[in-house]
């Protein structure tokens, strides 16, 4: 995703809460992990940091419907 910018960045269950309302308000987003898969199969999601990534122009509105994560 070219222009994105750093919306979010929690823990597992956090990331999957704020996938949830990024979907439901139809906001394009990247989720990237801090060590990756190998990571996670082997010492589980709890210990990984998750961040999420959206278009400069939906920055804004991303940031309000995850205020409520807050």
């Amino acid at each position: 995703m070219e222009d994105s910018v750093l919306v979010f960045s929690g823990p597992y269950i956090e990331a999957e809460l704020a996938k949830g309302l990024l979907e439901n308000s139809q906001i394009p987003f990247l989720l990237r992990s801090q060590h990756g898969a190998g990571f996670v199969l082997r010492a589980g999601n709890v210990l990984e940091e998750y961040y999420i990534y959206v278009r400069r122009e939906d920055q804004q509105q991303a940031e309000d419907v995850l205020s409520v994560l807050k």
